[in-house]
């Protein structure tokens, strides 16, 4: 997978969409919210290289408010796409 982010540039419409998300969820509620957008845009065909890229950009991008909650939520998003969690977690 990470031979295939070199060449991946972040999709803006996908990162606001996250992030507009994000802004509109209780903090206990982010992972669950954050997953079930991911899980969509796969089922639709989205690319899980462009997510996972989509995803480090907002990382990025929220990294500065210095919100740990957020900040995790996000990092376990991309660990489920990657397969850095338990076999029930994975969304590839």
């Amino acid at each position: 997978m990470m031979e295939q982010l070199k060449d991946t540039t972040a999709n803006a419409t996908t990162v606001g969409q996250m992030a507009e998300l994000l802004e509109n969820t209780p903090p206990g509620r982010y992972v669950p919210r954050l997953r079930k957008y991911a899980r969509e845009k796969l089922d639709e065909g989205y690319s899980n290289a462009q997510l996972y890229t989509d995803l480090r950009h907002l990382y990025r991008d929220v990294s500065p408010r210095d919100d740990e909650e957020l900040e995790d939520a996000i990092a376990d998003v991309m660990d489920f796409l990657t397969g850095w969690c338990g076999p029930d977690a994975r969304l590839y």
